[in-house]
C-alpha cells in the first residue's frame, strides 16, 4: 500500500489519466467503426457499380486512369490470371455474381464477385493483431500487409487478360492507432514527470515540516521554517513556527524563575547556617546544620533538573561505543565494578555530555542497588539498545514507574541507602526522550535489573 501522500497524489493523477485516455479510446473506436457502412455496401449495388466503372473506364482509356480509383480498401488490378478460383463459390456469391452480370446487361458471363469473410469487429480484431504480434505468431505476409479481403470481383476482359477487384477490411491494427500511440505515450511520459515534479512541490514544506518536527523531538536545535506552498501549508509552517518560539520561551522563563528561587532561596539558609553558629545545644546544633545542607542540597538538585532543557550542549556526531567505554573506564577508576562488552563504532548523532550524564546515573544506580554492572549494545536496523544489568534485588513491577518521578527512590525494595537525592533517573529519562528514545525497566529472570535505553538511529 501506498502510505505516502505524494505517491497517493501520484496514483490519483495517473488513474485519471489512463481512464481519461482509455474512455476516448473508446468512444473513438466505436465512432470511426465504419462496419455498418461496409456491410451495406457489400449487400448492396455500391461495389457492383463500382466494378461497372472500372470496366468502363479500361475499355475507354488507359490502365493508368484505373489505378486512380484505387483507395486504401478498394483496389483494382488487371492481370494475366484469374484473381481466384471459381469452381468453389457459394450460393450467395452465385447471386451476387448473377446480380453483377446483371449491371452489363448480361454481356459479361465471366464476371463474378466472391466474399471471403465476414466483416469483424473492429476492437477485437485490432487486439487480435496485437496479440498475436507480441507473441510472434504473426506472419510475414500480415506484417506486410495486414489488412484481411473481404470480397473480391473479376471480368474477363476482352484481350484475354483479367479485371481484378479486392476489397479489404480495416487495419486489424488500424493506422491511426499507430499513429497516435507514440505521440500519445510520449504526450504520458511528459505529463508523469510533470506531475512528479508538481506533486513532490506542493508536498515538500510537509516533509520538512515533518523532518522538523521529528528533529525537535529528539531534542534538536531547529531554526524557524519559511512558510511556503499551497495557504493550508503555509498555515500550518506558521502554526508550528508559534509552537516551537512559545515551547522555547516557556522552558527558558522556567529555567530563569528556578535560578531566581534558588538565589532567594540559599539567602535566608545562609542566615540559618550563622545564626545556628550561637546554638550552645551541640547535639541541636548538629541536627539544625544537617537540616540546612539538606534544604540546600534539595535547592541545587531541583535547579539542576529544571536547567535541563537549557543545557546549551549542541547535536553533534559522535561514537556511542567509545563514549560507553570511556564512561566505563572512569567509573573503574573510581573503584566501580563495571564492565563493558565493546562492539564495532556505532556512528550516533545526539548530545553526548547529555548522553553520558544519563547513562552515568543508571550505572551507578546499578551499582548502588545491585554490587556490580555489565554494559552491552543491541544494534537492529532502527534502533539500538543499551543494556545496563546489575546483580541486585530487582524492582517490583508497581514501583518501576513511580522510580521516574522527580526525589522518588526505592530503598526499601533494593535494601540499600543511596544518599542521593532521588533525581538520577528522572534526568536520565528525560535526556533519553529528548533523543526521540526510552528507558525501559526489565527484572532479569534469575537476579538483577536490566535498565534498557532504547534510542532510535
Amino acid at each position: 500500500m501506498l502510505k505516502k501522500l505524494s505517491s497517493q497524489m501520484i496514483l490519483l493523477v495517473l488513474v485519471a489519466l489512463f481512464s481519461t485516455q482509455l474512455l476516448i479510446f473508446t468512444i473513438f473506436v466505436f465512432e470511426t467503426d465504419e462496419n455498418d457502412i461496409v456491410s451495406k455496401n457489400l449487400q448492396g449495388e455500391h461495389f457492383q457499380l463500382k466494378m461497372k466503372a472500372a470496366l468502363n473506364i479500361i475499355e475507354h482509356s488507359s490502365e493508368q486512369h484505373l489505378y486512380a480509383m484505387n483507395t486504401y480498401r478498394v483496389e483494382f488490378s488487371v492481370g494475366n490470371k484469374p484473381l481466384y478460383d471459381v469452381t468453389h463459390m457459394s450460393a450467395t456469391d452465385k447471386v451476387r455474381s448473377i446480380q453483377l452480370q446483371q449491371q452489363f446487361n448480361d454481356q459479361q458471363p465471366s464476371a463474378t464477385m466472391r466474399q471471403f469473410k465476414p466483416i469483424e469487429n473492429r476492437l477485437y480484431a485490432a487486439m487480435v493483431y496485437l496479440k498475436d504480434q507480441l507473441s510472434g505468431t504473426l506472419t510475414a505476409e500480415l506484417k506486410n500487409d495486414p489488412r484481411n479481403i473481404l470480397m473480391q470481383s473479376q471480368i474477363r476482359l476482352s484481350d484475354g487478360k483479367w479485371l481484378g477487384m479486392t476489397v479489404f477490411d480495416l487495419h486489424n491494427f488500424p493506422i491511426w492507432i499507430r499513429s497516435t500511440v507514440k505521440p500519445m505515450a510520449i504526450f504520458t511520459f511528459i505529463f508523469i514527470i510533470f506531475a512528479v515534479f508538481v506533486v513532490k512541490r506542493l508536498t515538500s514544506p510537509l516533509a520538512e515540516l515533518a523532518d522538523n518536527a521529528h528533529k525537535f523531538g529528539k531534542g534538536h536545535a531547529i531554526a524557524p521554517l519559511e512558510p511556503r506552498g499551497p495557504e493550508d501549508m503555509q498555515n500550518a509552517i506558521v502554526a508550528f513556527n508559534t509552537m516551537h518560539k512559545r515551547l522555547l520561551s516557556v522552558n527558558d522563563h522556567r529555567a530563569r524563575a528556578l535560578a531566581a528561587i534558588s538565589h532567594d532561596i540559599r539567602t535566608p539558609l545562609t542566615s540559618m547556617r550563622l545564626n545556628a553558629e550561637y546554638i550552645t545545644d551541640a547535639d541541636v546544633q548538629h541536627n539544625i546544620l544537617e537540616k540546612i545542607e539538606e534544604m540546600e542540597q534539595i535547592c541545587e538538585a531541583t535547579v539542576t533538573f529544571a536547567l535541563k532543557d537549557s543545557w546549551s550542549e549542541k547535536n553533534k556526531h559522535f561514537d556511542l561505543t567509545s563514549l560507553i567505554e570511556s564512561l566505563c573506564c572512569d567509573l573503574n577508576a573510581q573503584e566501580l565494578d563495571v564492565s563493558f562488552d565493546a562492539q564495532h563504532k556505532i556512528p550516533f548523532q545526539g548530545r553526548p555530555i547529555a548522553l553520558k550524564r544519563a547513562i552515568s546515573n543508571l550505572i551507578k544506580n546499578g551499582v548502588d542497588y545491585g554490587h556490580r554492572v555489565n554494559v552491552f549494545i543491541v544494534q537492529s536496523t532502527s534502533t539500538l539498545e543499551i543494556h545496563i544489568e546489575d546483580e541486585g534485588n530487582g524492582i517490583p513491577d508497581s514501583e518501576k514507574e513511580r522510580l521516574f518521578e522527580p526525589f522518588e527512590r526505592s530503598e526499601q525494595s533494593r535494601n540499600r541507602s543511596s544518599g542521593g537525592m532521588g533525581l538520577g533517573m528522572a534526568i536520565a529519562r528525560s535526556v533519553v526522550r529528548s533523543h526521540g528514545g526510552e528507558i525501559e525497566l526489565n527484572n532479569r529472570p534469575i537476579k538483577g535489573l536490566d535498565a534498557v535505553i532504547i534510542l532510535p538511529l
